[in-house]
């Protein structure tokens, strides 16, 4: 029986990965905002072992949230993260604030989470950062988001590398666009909605967008037993959208 530590597990695909994780154990969510953390411990039910807010940028925050973990999981064998943010812009314009702000928000949680909850995994573990294809497929106007997605995903393999012989292993999992709360707030708020949502699913060569429950299962597979030899991979889930460049013509 697994026991998990969620970061992010309040809300969109972090509470997909807590939901999928709660079928094989028990997990234990973290996040800034307290009540999503309730809501979603309420929606997974006895599975649940708990929830703290806390800033994942914050070392005195994480330290204290895994210690909370540990003792109501009895230990963790899982860390999922899926936390983070985004801003717009290109390097021309992009401001320096907006810079540091992405880069701290999707980096320095998967480092701390990462560092801490490493004593905790005796009998060897999983940790999985859930990334972008951002990280390997640039976006225009997208230079802070794109460049920490990289960023984590080069962590991983790093992590994979020296967590190893402990026998821990380390995964990424990139999705493209996935429909959650977050990601329809933002499509609905652009000047014509449904022309951009055809034209997000048109990127798509499987011809559609991806779902929530899809991360989750991925997220479950890589922690559980038939993710046993996997580790420093980066598992792109996108519906073919990273191959639209390598099907670009030379020239």
């Amino acid at each position: 029986m697994s026991r998990a530590l969620i970061v992010g597990g309040g809300t969109g695909l972090g509470l997909a990965a807590a939901k999928a994780l709660a079928a094989e154990g028990r997990v234990y969510l973290t996040g800034r905002r307290e009540a999503p953390l309730r809501d979603a411990a309420e929606a997974i039910g006895p599975a649940s072992a708990g929830y703290r807010a806390a800033d994942g940028t914050l070392e005195a925050d994480v330290t204290a949230t895994v210690e909370a973990a540990a003792a109501a999981l009895g230990g963790i064998d899982t860390l999922v993260v899926s936390s983070g943010a985004t801003a717009v812009g290109s390097i021309v314009d992009a401001s320096l604030d907006d810079m540091r702000h992405v880069l701290d928000a999707n980096i320095l949680p998967l480092f701390l989470y990462g560092r801490a909850v490493v004593p905790h995994m005796t009998d060897g573990g999983a940790i999985i950062a859930i990334a972008s294809i951002a990280g390997s497929v640039p976006h225009a106007e997208r230079v802070a988001y794109c460049t920490s997605k990289a960023a984590a995903i080069g962590m991983v393999r790093q992590m994979a590398l020296d967590l190893a012989p402990r026998r821990i292993r380390v995964n990424a999992v990139s999705p493209s666009l996935v429909l959650t709360e977050l990601s329809i707030g933002a499509i609905n708020a652009s000047a014509d909605p449904e022309r951009t949502l055809a034209e997000r699913r048109g990127r798509h060569p499987i011809g559609r967008l991806g779902n929530a429950e899809e991360i989750g299962a991925m997220v479950a597979t890589l922690a559980g037993p038939q993710g046993g030899w996997i580790t420093g991979q980066d598992i792109q889930l996108d519906g073919g959208l990273s191959l639209r460049a390598a099907a670009s013509p030379p020239g």
